[in-house]
């Protein structure tokens, strides 16, 4: 395993948690420190506080009393327990010697350990429990808990919009940039239009609502009019409170899209990564497994309310993918599903009704 460069802080046993959002493999915290503890009694007299108060040094020469700077503006991220998941010290040592080399550090989410306190996360999965019953967990998450054996969390960078000042956070997953490798010769739709469209077919059977999404075909495209398709998508009203703000920051989505450099980069990454598809690949390289982070990272766009304000864009959800626990085997089963059901073709058995082809 390689080692941690440094030895990590370890978050107060009092810390309070505000729970944010989750995902599959992950919960997302809001955290707030207590005050930090003052000096013992016995060192009052030499900070003026104890009977010798005519020794108080000058407020320049009394220690400050704060906690590591790592802390701030960052956010408490907690691995749930799935069989399939590296540890927090893991994941992050692939971050660091896999990710970081390839991006400026300003582009990426930062990652940072942290040790946790003794019976935190079995106190934070009771947390959950309780959010359960409260009805203020999503239903679909009910059920997965932290993993109670993780010794670490992970910081992350709070990009949290500022919605006093009016900013705005946009995320999304970019998905498949490149077209899957697999697909076969005269596909017509892309690797995650095709995935879509199969898991509709299956939601519908349900009486269940479909899911709707753009081409990240037409995201990575340089055609302007197939990027503000993509971006229609992508940014909606719950972005902004009208149609002219709505337009607005389509707008400038588009353009940070079109000029910016992280879509462009990440569709390199996928196709340099894996260059024969995950039927025929070694799904065990380090190549392929980067490639399949890079697929289901996020970007985070934070729009500030000025037009001429700078536009903060990071990456995140980098996390290395394992093969183990049956995953390699899903992955193909999956692609071969796509392509033996014709998905990718337009021939499968149950027909769309929008009959809308991908173009690379």
């Amino acid at each position: 395993m390689d080692s941690i460069p440094l030895a990590p802080p370890t978050l107060p046993s009092d810390v309070i948690l505000h729970y944010v959002a989750e995902g599959a493999a992950n919960v997302i915290y809001r955290f707030t420190l207590p005050p930090p503890s003052p000096p013992s009694t016995s060192n009052l007299a030499d900070l003026g506080q104890g009977p010798q108060q005519s020794q108080t040094p000058p407020p320049t020469e009394i220690p400050a009393l704060h906690y590591d700077p790592v802390f701030e503006h960052r956010l408490l991220r907690l691995r749930k327990a799935l069989p399939s998941a590296s540890s927090n010290e893991r994941a992050c040592a692939a971050l660091r010697n896999n990710f970081l080399p390839l991006f400026p550090a300003s582009s990426l989410i930062a990652h940072d350990l942290v040790l946790l306190p003794p019976n935190f996360l079995c106190e934070t999965n009771k947390a959950l429990h309780a959010l359960e019953k409260d009805g203020r967990r999503p239903p679909k998450r009910h059920g997965l808990y932290l993993a109670e054996d993780e010794p670490f969390g992970v910081l992350v960078t709070d990009m949290t919009p500022n919605v006093a000042e009016g900013e705005t956070l946009v995320e999304f997953k970019p998905k498949w940039l490149v077209q899957s490798h697999s697909a076969p010769k005269g596909w017509r739709r892309c690797r995650t239009c095709a995935l879509r469209l199969q898991r509709n077919a299956a939601r519908r059977a349900k009486g269940q609502p479909e899911e709707a999404g753009f081409c990240p075909l037409d995201l990575a495209s340089t055609d302007k009019a197939r990027v503000e398709r993509a971006v229609n998508f992508i940014v909606t009203t719950k972005h902004a409170s009208g149609e002219q703000d709505l337009n607005r920051l389509r707008e400038r989505i588009t353009t940070f899209v079109q000029s910016g450099t992280i879509v462009s980069k990440l569709k390199a990454l996928q196709g340099e990564l894996d260059k024969v598809g995950v039927l025929t690949a070694d799904v065990t390289s380090k190549d392929y497994l980067m490639a399949a982070a890079i697929r289901d990272c996020s970007i985070y766009v934070k729009v500030p309310k000025e037009e001429g304000g700078s536009i903060e864009a990071r990456i995140g959800d980098l996390d290395i993918k394992s093969p183990d626990n049956g995953k390699a085997e899903y992955w193909r089963a999956l692609e071969s599903g796509l392509i033996d059901e014709g998905w990718y073709t337009g021939v499968e058995k149950d027909p769309q009704p929008d009959q809308t082809w991908c173009v690379e």
